[in-house]
């Protein structure tokens, strides 16, 4: 009943449908319909506040720590695994992923495109990383360990494959020209650890090895 009401106040519906929504403001529309400019921005408000602040600071905080991770095993710079003396967290890592996405943030924000082109390169790269994942539950299960469960370990990751694959070719093109890019960075630095022997040094699973 409420999407029901909510497409009867779309301002232009035929639009919509034939360009789709891909600055995300349709909910916005259609509170500005009902209610005024000022309903719309009170949503709008309400929505960065309920999870907007709440997502970017998780996002952060699991982003830093991913760094901090790979620094610790010697796949980043060192000064990334430094952490604050006092508060126990990763502060270089930290602030240079605060930096990078309030730089990017107010790039973003003066372009036009702005905003659909960072949505396209978020999905884009998460994509790109569920990708590889796939390859890897293939690569673990079937090639490594012998698997014969067909279905959970090459039908079923075959098949997510394929859906993204598809998804990730027919994204948009500057999304897809700069994350190939970061890919290909990644690949480098990779075959760079691998030739000089610098692999993760993980104690954990080292430990239950032993």
């Amino acid at each position: 009943m409420q999407t029901w009401v909510a497409s009867l106040l779309v301002p232009d519906a035929d639009k919509l449908i034939k360009d789709g929504d891909p600055d995300g403001t349709a909910f916005y529309d259609a509170a500005r319909v009902a209610g005024g400019a000022w309903l719309a921005k009170l949503t709008a408000l309400a929505t960065a506040i309920a999870w907007g602040f709440a997502n970017s600071l998780v996002a952060q905080a699991a982003t830093s720590r991913l760094l901090y991770a790979m620094a610790r095993d010697r796949q980043l710079p060192g000064f990334l695994a430094k952490v604050h003396p006092t508060r126990k967290v990763p502060v270089n890592a930290t602030l240079l992923v605060a930096a990078v996405s309030l730089a990017l943030g107010l790039y973003m924000q003066q372009r036009s495109d702005g905003i659909t082109l960072l949505s396209s390169l978020v999905n884009f790269g998460a994509m790109t990383a569920f990708l590889v994942l796939h390859v890897s539950v293939v690569v673990h299960y079937v090639v490594r360990s012998g698997s014969r469960d067909w279905w959970r370990h090459l039908i079923a990751p075959v098949i997510g494959f394929l859906i993204l694959g598809y998804v990730v070719i027919n994204a948009k093109v500057a999304a897809q020209k700069l994350a190939f890019v970061w890919l290909a960075i990644g690949v480098a630095v990779l075959i760079g650890l691998l030739a000089t022997h610098r692999r993760p040094a993980l104690a954990g699973i080292e430990e239950e090895n032993e």
